[in-house]
């Protein structure tokens, strides 16, 4: 009866051992996955960071594209100011144009009336001389602010690099 528990008992240890290797078989297979688990989110951590700066290079502008952007604001801005100045322009005349009409409109009225209202001609005849020099004020003006803004262009030039 000795050889039986001694058969036992080594044949314990020899499942024991098949155990611990079993065991360790399976921590070194869970260890593999552990390590492919963190390779994986590391790469996958890398491939986000690269996603994210190819995203800002894209969104990102260069000086080349900002200094255009710049230069077809400032065009814009221009055509805008000559526009509205042709507006302007177009408005003055217009009611110069308009004054006049009626200046010669009762001139000629007041001459087919006759002589007695002699007067009367000279104040229209002083209007039209007053509507001229209206009109060539307003001419002078629009020059000096076409000349200003020349000006105020030059100055600023350095500034915008143009």
């Amino acid at each position: 009866m000795e050889e039986q528990p001694r058969e036992r008992s080594e044949a314990g240890a020899e499942a024991c051992e098949e155990k611990r290797g079993l065991s360790q078989a399976a921590e070194e297979r869970i260890e593999d996955r552990i390590s492919l688990l963190l390779r994986l989110r590391a790469q996958t951590k890398q491939q986000l960071l690269e996603y994210k700066s190819m995203i800002d290079t894209n969104e990102e502008k260069t000086p080349e594209q900002i200094m255009q952007e710049k230069q077809i604001e400032v065009k814009i801005e221009e055509l805008e100011n000559e526009i509205e100045d042709v507006k302007s322009n177009i408005e003055m005349k217009s009611l110069a144009l308009s004054r006049m009409k009626l200046s010669v409109a009762l001139r000629d009225n007041m001459e087919n009336m006759g002589p007695e209202n002699c007067v009367l001609t000279d104040d229209m005849k002083h209007i039209l001389k007053l509507q001229k020099l209206i009109m060539k004020s307003q001419e002078e003006s629009s020059e000096l602010e076409k000349k200003l803004l020349d000006v105020r262009k030059k100055r600023l030039r350095p500034y915008f690099g143009e």
